[in-house]
C-alpha cells in the first residue's frame, strides 16, 4: 500500500485497497488516545472513494458538538504523531497532520457536526461514491490540475469550481 506524502509536495496515485483498512485502525487509535469511544469519525476526502485517484495521505474527518470539548487533543494525540496546527484558513476546523514533514500519512479535521462542513465533506464523498459519471470527472480534473509545474495551492484552486458544483447538487 502507498501511503504518506512530503509536505508540500504534490503526487496522485491510483487508490490503494489497503487505505480502508488504514483509516478503520487509525479510528480505533484516535478513539482511544481522545478517551472518546462514541466519537462522529468518517474517511473523507479521494481517498474514501474507491477507484479515485489521489494523494496518498488519508483524510479524516471528526465531528464535535464544540470546539470547546477539544482543548486537551493537541496533547491527546501527540504521541500518536499528529501535530496541530489550529484553524489555518478561518473555516473553523482544526486540522492535524500525522507524521514527519518528510512523510505525512493523515490528515484529520476537526468540524462540527451541526456545521456545513461536515455535512459537506460526506456529501462530496457520497455523491462520488455513487456516480460513476462525476468520479470520471473528477479524476481527469485532479490528473490535469497536477500536471508537471503544478502546486498544491494550484491544484487546489482548479478543483474548487467542481467541488462547489457537485455540492450545490
Amino acid at each position: 500500500m502507498i501511503l504518506g506524502l512530503e509536505r508540500g509536495s504534490l503526487r496522485l496515485v491510483p487508490h490503494q485497497a489497503g487505505w480502508r483498512q488504514a483509516f478503520d485502525e487509525e479510528t480505533l487509535r484516535l478513539k482511544s488516545a481522545l478517551g472518546v469511544p462514541d466519537l462522529a469519525i468518517e474517511h473523507v476526502g479521494s481517498t474514501a472513494v474507491p477507484g479515485l485517484v489521489a494523494k496518498p495521505v488519508i483524510d479524516v474527518a471528526i465531528a464535535v458538538d464544540s470546539f470547546g470539548q477539544t482543548r486537551a487533543w493537541p496533547e491527546a494525540l501527540a504521541p500518536l504523531e499528529y501535530a496541530y496546527f489550529g484553524d489555518r484558513h478561518g473555516w473553523r476546523d482544526d486540522f492535524y497532520a500525522k507524521g514527519p514533514e518528510t512523510l505525512r500519512t493523515f490528515y484529520l479535521h476537526v468540524v462540527e457536526g451541526a456545521g456545513d462542513r461536515w455535512r459537506n465533506y460526506l456529501l462530496f464523498r457520497d455523491q462520488l461514491r455513487a456516480s460513476p459519471r462525476l468520479r470520471e470527472e473528477y479524476r481527469a480534473l485532479k490528473l490535469a490540475a497536477a500536471a508537471p509545474g503544478a502546486t498544491r495551492d494550484s491544484y487546489t484552486s482548479a478543483k474548487e469550481a467542481f467541488i462547489n458544483r457537485v455540492l450545490a447538487g
